[in-house]
C-alpha cells in the first residue's frame, strides 16, 4: 500500500517538474507587473480609490489587479505643451 502511494507521489512530482518551466515566465511577468504598478501608485496621483486601496488590489488580485490599476486607476496626466 505504501509503495503505491510513494509511486503515485513520485509521478505527481515528475509531472509538476515537467510543467514548471512553463510557469516561470508567468511568474516573472506577474511580479514585474506588480512592482511596476506599485511604483506608479506610490509616485503618482491615483483616481477612484485611495492609494492604500489600490495597493491592496494590486497585491491581492495577482495579474488582474495591476492591469485594472493601469487601465482605470491612474489619474490622467495633462500635458502642458
Amino acid at each position: 500500500m505504501t509503495d503505491l502511494i510513494t509511486a503515485d507521489m513520485e509521478n505527481t512530482i515528475a509531472e509538476f517538474l515537467k510543467l514548471l518551466p512553463l510557469f516561470i515566465p508567468v511568474i516573472v511577468i506577474e511580479y514585474g507587473l506588480m512592482i511596476f504598478a506599485l511604483v506608479k501608485v506610490i509616485h503618482h496621483e491615483v483616481s477612484y480609490l485611495p492609494k492604500w486601496a489600490w495597493i491592496l488590489i494590486i497585491v491581492l488580485i495577482n495579474i488582474i489587479g495591476p492591469i485594472i490599476f493601469l487601465l482605470a486607476g491612474r489619474k490622467k496626466e495633462t500635458g502642458n505643451d
